[in-house]
């Protein structure tokens, strides 16, 4: 199946797929189609983003479970998406995420940042898994690269979004890590 790879993805499962990958509406789509269809319910954002990992990062024997209804759902809405991962994971179930965070560190790191880095050498860059900080001075050129560079990799221009540090969301991202000690401690 991957060696007709070409094929499978000129279809039109495969187009909405990635446009709601790219327009960052999956988690909202899927969390309505659930809920349509399966009679979920989510308390937020985060909930459907685990719902979904599980979906597509869990082992392909996953599938025969009890608890496994949001994965059968994905297949039947996406079956040949659904396939393609199946394959990727059927020797070993971590590839799919991990080679997703190295396409995700590769062009992050070796090919945004690296870009920012030699056209604006004095632009202060960090990045945090899938973003870019930078100060106000330089916000507008990383974005504008990162769009530029994220459209030639994928095809698409991601929706981005931005962040801004200030106290009331640096107080609001250490709540959520204290949060997140407790349960690990």
């Amino acid at each position: 199946m991957l060696g007709d790879i070409d094929k499978i993805l000129m279809n039109n499962e495969f187009s909405q797929y990635i446009n709601l990958v790219v327009s960052g509406t999956l988690y909202e789509f899927l969390e309505h189609r659930f809920g349509v269809e399966l009679g979920e319910t989510f308390v937020n954002r985060k909930e459907v983003k685990t719902a979904v990992f599980q979906v597509l990062f869990t082992d392909n024997r996953f599938l025969g479970q009890e608890h496994a209804k949001l994965k059968k759902m994905f297949k039947k809405m996406f079956p040949y998406v659904y396939e393609v991962f199946r394959q990727l994971k059927s020797k070993d179930k971590t590839l799919l995420p991990r080679l997703l965070q190295s396409i995700e560190s590769y062009l992050m790191i070796n090919v945004i940042a690296k870009r920012i880095s030699i056209e604006y050498p004095d632009a202060p860059i960090f990045t945090i898994h899938d973003s870019i900080s930078t100060t106000e001075e330089y916000v507008d050129v990383v974005e504008a690269i990162m769009k530029e560079e994220l459209s030639k990799a994928i095809g698409n221009a991601p929706k981005l979004a931005r962040e801004e540090w200030c106290k009331s969301n640096m107080q609001k991202h250490l709540e959520s890590l204290k949060e997140k000690t407790k349960v690990v401690a």
